[in-house]
């Protein structure tokens, strides 16, 4: 009991004894007091004040890093899309494209579409080519005001007329359940080969002449004798695109 009345007495005696002496004297002794019995307290009061300041230094270094992460990722991707149109500037001569980028997929793995980000709005409509930088990619086949949907070649219900570069010879670009891709419908004795490459035909409508599909990586005979199967090796990885063309039309038209 005595050390709970020494506790609520000990403010007004610690006060009188301050007001106690000359102004010279209070100065010293609060000087003491602040070096000594109150230095917890002071020392406290002034750690809570830096911690909030770092706090809110952190905060901010944050934020300002956090922004300049954006920036530099928003410049990453110009840059990409900039290197993606290069890339294809041997279409640029004759045809009018559109970049668009891939921003989602539908259906099973080997039967899956591509998602990309241009409509209707931006002129798009069912029916265009698309490519990549490096060959043919599909077809539109589906389009909204502000997204549409490509069948990739690597879509059993893909289909278009190629032909080898080397040869002329000609067949039908197709690919199965498992994804693997060929140039089928190719007459037993033509003159194809392993290495070749294979490229749209002129009996295409979907795509110019001549643009890249691939290379010969395998022949097949059919099991009626009749016909040859190429197994290709594409140029262009359905799956790890990010950006994509879609041919407008022919600026001589």
């Amino acid at each position: 009991m005595l050390k709970k009345y020494l506790l609520q007495a000990l403010p007004m005696i610690l006060s009188l004894i301050m007001l106690m002496g000359s102004t010279e004297t209070r100065v010293a002794r609060a000087a003491f007091f602040g070096r000594t019995l109150f230095f917890p307290l002071v020392h406290s009061l002034k750690a809570i004040e830096s911690n909030a300041s770092l706090r809110q230094e952190n905060f901010s270094l944050r934020s300002q890093l956090t922004e300049s992460t954006l920036h530099n990722l928003e410049l990453q991707n110009e840059l990409k899309q900039y290197h993606d149109v290069e890339s294809v500037a041997f279409t640029s001569e004759d045809m009018e494209f559109t970049l668009a980028e891939v921003i989602g997929f539908s259906g099973q793995f080997y039967e899956r579409n591509l998602i990309v980000n241009k409509g209707r709005m931006q002129g798009i409509t069912v029916g265009l080519g698309v490519i990549s930088g490096r060959g043919i990619v599909g077809k539109i086949v589906s389009v909204t005001d502000t997204y549409s949907i490509i069948l990739p070649y690597s879509n059993p219900r893909f289909q278009v007329p190629v032909m080898d570069q080397r040869t002329g010879v000609q067949g039908i670009l197709q690919s199965d359940i498992s994804g693997v891709i060929s140039m089928n419908m190719v007459k037993m004795g033509s003159e194809i080969a392993t290495g070749d490459t294979i490229v749209t035909s002129n009996l295409s409508r979907l795509y110019p002449k001549g643009f890249p599909i691939g290379t010969i990586s395998r022949l097949r005979e059919s099991t009626d004798n009749l016909f040859i199967s190429a197994e290709l090796s594409p140029y262009t990885l359905v799956e790890n695109l990010e950006h994509v063309f879609i041919l407008t039309k022919r600026k001589d038209l």
